[in-house]
C-alpha cells in the first residue's frame, strides 16, 4: 500500500479548497497553475490527474462512446 498523505478542505470566499501536499506536488512534477483532472474511480472515489490536452480528447472520446451504447452497456450489466 502507498503513503498517506493528508491535506485540509476549507472555504475561502464562496470557493472550498484545499492544498496539496509538497510530496505529492513533488512526485507528480506539478507546477503552480497546473490543471488537474478529477476521474472517478468507480467505487465511490476519484483519481487525481495531470490535465493533458490528449486526456482530454480520450475522456470526451469515452464520454461519447458511453452516451452512445447506454443502453447495451445496461443490457450486459443485467
Amino acid at each position: 500500500m502507498g503513503t498517506l498523505l493528508t491535506s485540509r478542505v476549507r472555504e475561502q470566499g464562496a470557493s472550498v479548497i484545499t492544498t496539496i501536499p509538497a510530496e505529492v506536488v513533488r512526485r507528480a512534477g506539478m507546477a503552480a497553475g497546473q490543471e488537474l483532472d478529477w476521474i472517478e474511480d468507480g467505487m465511490g472515489g476519484f483519481r487525481v490527474v495531470l490535465h493533458t490536452p490528449e486526456l482530454a480528447e480520450a475522456m470526451a472520446a469515452h464520454e461519447a462512446i458511453m452516451a452512445e451504447y447506454d443502453s447495451v452497456f445496461r443490457e450486459l450489466a443485467k
